[in-house]
């Protein structure tokens, strides 16, 4: 059944309860880094340290995700984690050479 050229969702399933689960993960998960900076604190103000950690710890959370996604659409595990991990490598590459990038474009010092 088609209106307007857009499908109808069936009635099992619950649009409202996929968009939860989802921004459920999105705050868990997109947490990890943060959370390493706020666990270390008392530990060190050494920033390099607190970037490791979090690089550790994000690593830690896509590797989660990737066995989480992969026990739910029935993946096998050890590709699901390495694809996760891949793409999250890959996010974040970019999102930190963007950030150099607009760094050095602004003038800005450290």
């Amino acid at each position: 059944m088609m209106a307007h050229g857009m499908l109808q969702p069936d009635e099992a399933e619950k649009p409202w309860k996929n968009g939860l689960v989802t921004f459920a993960a999105f705050l868990v998960f997109g947490s990890a880094p943060l959370l390493s900076f706020i666990i270390l604190i008392p530990f060190t103000n050494n920033d390099s340290v607190k970037f490791v950690g979090a690089c550790i710890l994000s690593a830690l959370a896509l590797a989660l995700l990737g066995a989480a996604k992969a026990k739910i659409a029935g993946q096998n595990y050890a590709f699901s984690v390495a694809v996760t991990l891949f793409n999250g490598a890959i996010a974040a590459a970019a999102a930190y050479a963007l950030g150099w990038a607009l760094k050095n474009i602004a003038g800005l010092e450290n």
